[in-house]
């Protein structure tokens, strides 16, 4: 490769969050000029600089610019103070000794102001100097002076309190990032390097920058290079009258090369694929230590037909069963979203589509933050797949469902700081990658269970009694697979120790952020749809949902449409919207915390099945067929739940006309008196579902509303 030195210098594009670092400095460009940038310095001192083009050139070819682009961009920021902050053990002597001096102000100033002692004010913290002294000691009483010098500097001498504005600042980090909050950054400070004059540092670069050519000279070759070039060049200096220029010395040049971009180097000395190969996956160098601290999603095309020819189960099934399953090659393919914790390397969310999208990356993020052991029970799994939390950052691809507008601003909400790798890397996702080829390899020769068991017991002989395979028992293989085989095979990214044990030890000793409280899953996770209110509330799915705040807005303004999130996971209660406040809203009717929306519509499916010329069906026929459906069908409906549920409106509102209009839940028909004022009149007997428990007390029975409006539903397959 011909590298050639350009003397006119490179132009640098800086942007305005970009934070440039010059020789250990921090700077943030303030604006552009035609020759140059106007830099100003981010520390308290605020100075400005003027940079030539030519300037900067010669500093970057030095390898003594560093930009970091859109550092200071919110973020950014945030992602970063998420993920990058260092661990304390790895701290240097000095480092560590700041942070026991900050820990312990920072804690003598939490215990004082529980105490009443003094307030966040400046003047409070001040007069309260000689008690936060005292009390920072006792906190550091173990180690006064944990540095070991004589004179440990201000900066980590405990007898040297903060000023009020500074401590403030340490409380405030360590209130939002904890003790590692409180690590600073001093020793970046300083310009540790020599500078040599503008043409000896020409010079030797020139040389320097032989060391990325293809013929990989060492080191040493380099330095001999300089030598020599020095050498000639004072000759001619010396014939002119001139001093000689200094010869670098062999530690010089060293530093010269380590400061070329490491990227650059391996592509220069070893072509682009290798360069890609060797740092792509490490990014940032981030050094994961908890669960769930760095989650990547990704979806995956499941080419069934290959696993199954790869695994055998293709040999188990009719050309009727391949058709049902789209496996013929006629029908679209399946999606499968995973997300999987970098950290332990367990799969902590799963989902299956027939395409790809917002809604499946967005139900995948939901069963990140969600326990899954409904799942690993459904299956009958001896392992736990309780993995499940707030993730600190998740890393996804650029595809359209990460990028669209639902995940984006699920994530926000959540408080998750996001990142979208570059796209055309595959290797960036090479985890997930390695988790599918180990899929195919190992998930039906270790399966066992009752999944493909009937099929291939039964054999060829008759086809027509054969039990068919469905998607469900495709859920059941992967769900099995995924909590019994991977999480408990021994990984090489971990050293050998299995993912479930990495995150059964991690959690223990990092312990993982809780996931969302309900409140915010129904906001964040749930269906939004407009619903008008009227005299009886809000009707969704022959659920009425109405309380005392909904009924003075109906007074106040009349029947009008309101914001809705409706859960469909938990139909008990919806989140309403009024002005610009949103509140909870219970279910008139009790017992549906927690009842999801598909079990809810087939008990009512089932109920009017009983009797079909009702409008009014008694409440505890309905409420008896939910626990008949939960009890027998809950593993089966636990893993319909692994694919992405079509809450449609058009859908919804299809099935809302065909189901809930002209049918209500209500209580059973009370005896009237007879005509002749004699006995009372029975009403006719209906025969329940299942037996029910005796009937709770309950208000007096509201006015129904006849019929239904729109709402979201799931039709049955």
């Amino acid at each position: 490769m011909d590298i050639e030195f350009n003397p006119e210098g490179a132009r640098y594009a800086f942007g305005a969050f970009d934070r440039i670092t010059i020789n250990g400095e921090a700077w943030r460009m303030t604006y552009e000029k035609e020759d140059g940038y106007v830099l100003t310095m981010v520390d308290g001192a605020q100075l400005s600089q003027d940079f030539s083009h030519e300037q900067l050139s010669r500093l970057g070819n030095m390898g003594r610019i560093r930009v970091d682009h859109r550092y200071y961009h919110p973020d950014s920021a945030a992602r970063r103070l998420r993920v990058a902050a260092p661990l304390i053990a790895t701290l240097g002597e000095m480092q560590r000794a700041r942070l026991v001096k900050r820990s312990a102000y920072v804690q003598a100033f939490l215990e004082l102001e529980r105490k009443g002692l003094l307030k966040r004010t400046d003047a409070s913290i001040t007069a309260s100097t000689l008690a936060l002294k005292g009390t920072a000691m006792g906190y550091a009483a173990r180690n006064l002076n944990p540095s070991g010098k004589d004179k440990p500097g201000w900066s980590a001498n405990l007898a040297n309190a903060p000023s009020a504005r500074t401590l403030r600042a340490w409380v405030k980090a360590y209130e939002e990032f904890g003790e590692g909050g409180l690590v600073d950054a001093m020793h970046r400070k300083g310009n540790r390097g020599r500078q040599l004059a503008p043409e000896e540092q020409g010079l030797m670069m020139k040389e320097v920058r032989r060391y990325l050519g293809e013929e990989r000279l060492s080191q040493k070759q380099v330095h001999e290079n300089v030598i020599g070039a020095f050498t000639v060049h004072n000759a001619e200096r010396q014939k002119e009258g001139r001093p000689p220029l200094t010869i670098p010395s062999r530690e010089t040049v060293r530093r010269a090369i380590h400061s070329l971009d490491a990227y650059a180097v391996e592509r220069a000395r070893k072509g682009e694929g290798a360069a890609r190969k060797k740092f792509r996956p490490v990014g940032a160098g981030i050094e994961l230590t908890r669960p769930l601290e760095r989650v990547e999603i990704d979806e995956w095309t499941i080419d069934l037909i290959s696993l199954m020819h790869s695994t055998g189960l293709v040999d188990l099934l009719s050309e009727e069963e391949l058709q049902a399953l789209g496996l013929d090659g006629k029908k679209s393919r399946w999606f499968l979203t995973v997300a999987m914790c970098a950290t332990t390397r367990c799969i902590v969310g799963m989902t299956m589509s027939r395409t790809p999208g917002a809604e499946a990356a967005l139900q995948t993020l939901e069963m990140v933050v969600s326990d899954k052991g409904r799942w690993s029970d459904a299956v009958g799994a001896l392992g736990f797949w309780s993995m499940s939390g707030l993730p600190e950052l998740i890393v996804t691809d650029a595809g359209r469902a990460f990028n669209s507008e639902l995940f984006r601003f699920a994530c926000s909400d959540l408080g998750i700081a996001s990142e979208i790798t570059v796209a055309g890397f595959p290797e960036l996702r090479g985890r997930i990658e390695r988790v599918f080829n180990t899929m195919s390899m190992h998930l039906l020769p270790r399966l066992s269970g009752r999944t493909f068991s009937d099929v291939a017991t039964k054999g060829d002989s008759d086809p027509a009694k054969r039990a068919a395979l469905t998607v469900e028992d495709l859920t059941f293989a992967l769900v099995r697979w995924v909590v019994d085989i991977y999480h408990n095979m021994p990984h090489d990214g971990l050293g050998g120790e299995t993912p479930a044990a990495c995150w059964k030890r991690l959690e223990k000793q990092w312990g993982v952020q809780p996931p969302p409280d309900m409140r915010r899953m129904r906001l964040v996770f749930g269906r939004r749809m407009a619903r008008v209110l009227d005299k009886e509330g809000i009707t969704i799915l022959g659920v009425r949902y109405h309380s005392e705040r909904l009924g003075q807005a109906m007074i106040a303004k009349g029947p009008h449409t309101v914001p809705v999130r409706w859960h469909p996971k938990d139909i008990g209660t919806i989140e309403v919207c009024l002005g610009k406040e949103w509140f909870g809203v219970p279910a008139v009717e009790d017992g549906l915390d927690g009842v999801p929306a598909q079990t809810w519509m087939t008990a009512c499916r089932t109920a009017r099945s009983r009797k079909p010329k009702g409008k009014l069906i008694e409440r505890e026929i309905v409420h008896a067929a939910i626990k008949d459906i939960t009890r027998r069908n809950e593993g089966a409906m636990a893993l319909t739940g692994l694919l992405v549920e079509d809450w449609s409106h058009e859908r919804i509102e299809r099935e809302e006309k065909r189901l809930f209009i002209g049918f209500e839940v209500g209580d059973s028909p009370k005896p009237r008196k007879a005509e002749n004022g004699v006995g009372s009149i029975l009403p006719d007997p209906v025969e329940p579902a299942a037996p029910a428990k005796a009937k709770a007390k309950r208000p007096a029975p509201r006015k129904r509303r006849k019929g239904g409006e729109t709402g979201f539903s799931i039709e049955e397959d």
